[in-house]
This record gives C-alpha cells, structure tokens and sequence, in this order.
C-alpha cells in the first residue's frame, strides 16, 4: 500500500516546496535557477490560488500549484497549473492522478476549464502522453536559437 494523502499547501511547507522545485529544476536542466522568482512563485499560488501537496508516509512526494489566469486574449478565467512535480521515487504510485483529480475538482468547483503543461524535456514523450489522458492536449512547445546557456543536457 502507498499511503499517498494529498492536502493543501501551506505557507509552513515553504521549505520542503522549495525544496522540491529545486530537484524539478535540477531534473530539466533548463535555465538558471533564481530562488527569488520560486519564492514569489509559490507565494502567489497561496495566495490567489493553492498548492497541493502529495505525502506518502508523512513525507513530500509531488506538488502542483495552481494559479486562476487569463490567456492573453481573453478574459475568460483558467486554472492554471504554474508547477507540477513528481519525486522520482513515487513516479510509479498514483500521486500525480491523485494532483490532477483534485485541480479538476478545484476547476469545475470554480467553473474554469484546467490547463496543464508539460513544459519541459526529460521523459516529455511519456509525460506528454499521461498529460493526454487527462484531458485535450492544446499543441506543442518548440525552443529555438542558441540554447547552449539554456538547456545544459
């Protein structure tokens, strides 16, 4: 048995979050990581949103914050994930169906469609294809130029 419980963030958890957004971008290996943007970050979404947080055994084992927004043109409000991480060593248990059933419970509460990204590349054939599942998938993202400084793998 897995013993995953999923609750709300709080600010209490500050640090096992930053914690956990510092593995994620250890693990993509893009970009320069700037502690004070992660910080505001998560603050917004505990404040104009929430963040939900997966526990396995009383311990932090993935995370999505959620954030209501705007695509740029139009008003129309979305629930939009700004992370989501799953620890490497609970990637085969249930606690990214178990992030994702709770936002759309979150979005159709507030009646707002849930817009989920994979931004990124590590596994993003195997990620891309779980994201599908959960609902439409709404296109692709392409980085070009020189990303020598950018993505270091």
């Amino acid at each position: 048995m897995s013993n995953l419980r999923l609750r709300l963030a709080e600010k209490k958890d500050m640090a096992i979050m930053v914690y956990m957004l510092k593995e994620m971008h250890e693990e993509s290996g893009m970009g320069s990581l700037n502690i004070s943007k992660v910080l505001n970050t998560i603050e917004l979404c505990l404040i104009k949103g929430v963040i939900l947080l997966v526990e396995r055994n009383k311990e932090a084992v993935a995370l999505m914050g959620l954030i209501p927004n705007a695509l740029w043109w139009t008003d129309d409000k979305l629930l939009m994930d700004q992370f989501t991480f799953v620890r490497p060593e609970a990637r085969k248990t249930k606690a990214i169906f178990k992030l994702v059933k709770e936002a759309k419970m979150i979005a159709k509460a507030e009646k707002m469609p849930l817009l989920i990204a994979n931004f990124g590349y590590v596994n993003e054939e195997k990620v891309s294809k779980m994201y599908k599942r959960f609902g439409k998938s709404l296109g692709v993202t392409v980085i070009t130029g020189d990303t020598s400084s950018f993505l270091w793998r």
